[in-house]
């Protein structure tokens, strides 16, 4: 009887003491939540999970009797799920935000290069133009050269000797003059090609996504085969689909109207499915790419022209939008 009356009056001494302690443990963790739930960082995120967690709370609170340590634990446990929710979330609109910035900062940088591209080019042209004029004045003071000699033959003032040797040399001149022109023309049709290669590697916006066209220089006539110096540009498309390691990429091969239908289709699939063969050797993954041959049906020019069907002649690769 006497150890059963101790026992009784120890119970009877730690239960105020325990209880207590329940209480401690049920206002800490009240406190915690209201820190939680007004913090500014926190507030737009973890609805649900905050609501699990403020009526676990609100329960113990409610709770008649002895408070269960497996209730109180699940409460905690809301908690800090709520708590991690909050944190994930606050995460992820974070790096959306940068993202989204990265991607615009991607676009003013391609429309930056594109415009000093064309700035380069303009120049390149100038310069050919100066060029082109010093050579018609060339040639416009040798065919004086010319003229004066046949007046000078004519008024017979020279032996025919020294007549000879004036037209001779006239006539040299002549060939110089006109290997000077040939030359310009060909110099005028590469800064020509060289000025459609530089705009065709300036990305654009559509309704589909950003949009890199590549020009007629890609590839030899009628032939699905890259040129080499198309190749050596690629540097330039790698970087442009770099920007975007999350996006699926489609490429659309295109033709002019020159040839059959079913030619044209062939052909055009067959550039796409070269330049889709030339992304993967480069390390771009085969799945995220699709290529496309659209033939001549999607023309951006006028057919009836060669420069509206060179501008036909073309192969978009398009950063497709999520």
């Amino acid at each position: 009887m006497r150890i059963i009356f101790f026992v009784v009056i120890f119970f009877s001494l730690i239960q105020p003491t325990m209880a207590a302690k329940k209480n401690l443990e049920l206002e800490a963790l009240r406190i915690e939540f209201d820190n939680f739930i007004t913090d500014e960082k926190y507030k737009p995120y973890a609805k649900g999970e905050k609501s699990t967690a403020k009526t676990a709370i609100e329960a113990l609170y409610n709770q008649r009797g002895k408070v269960k340590e497996h209730a109180v634990y699940m409460a905690r446990n809301s908690l800090i799920k709520a708590r991690m929710v909050a944190e994930s979330e606050y995460l992820d609109e974070q790096l959306s935000t940068e993202d989204k910035k990265l991607n615009e900062l991607n676009i003013e940088t391609l429309k930056t290069e594109a415009a000093v591209a064309r700035l380069e080019a303009d120049r390149a042209q100038l310069q050919l133009s100066l060029r082109a004029e010093e050579i018609e004045r060339e040639r416009l003071e040798k065919q004086r050269a010319l003229e004066l000699a046949d007046q000078i033959a004519s008024e017979k003032e020279l032996t025919q000797a020294e007549l000879a040797a004036a037209q001779e040399y006239a006539q040299a001149q002549k060939k110089v003059a006109d290997l000077a022109k040939q030359e310009a023309d060909l110099a005028f049709e590469e800064i020509d090609a060289l000025r459609r290669q530089l705009e065709s590697l300036a990305a654009r916006e559509t309704v589909d996504g950003l949009v890199m066209t590549l020009g007629d220089f890609v590839f030899d006539s009628a032939s699905a085969n890259i040129k080499q110096g198309a190749v050596d540009n690629f540097t330039k498309v790698l970087d442009f689909i770099d920007g975007y390691p999350e996006r699926n990429i489609r490429i659309e091969g295109h033709t002019d109207s020159s040839g059959s239908d079913a030619f044209n289709l062939n052909l055009s699939q067959q550039r796409a499915d070269a330049v889709k063969s030339l992304l993967v050797d480069y390390g771009i993954n085969s799945s995220r790419i699709e290529a496309i041959g659209m033939g001549e049906s999607l023309p951006v020019a006028d057919n009836n022209t060669e420069a509206g069907k060179a501008k036909n002649r073309r192969v978009d690769i398009i950063i497709l939008n999520q």
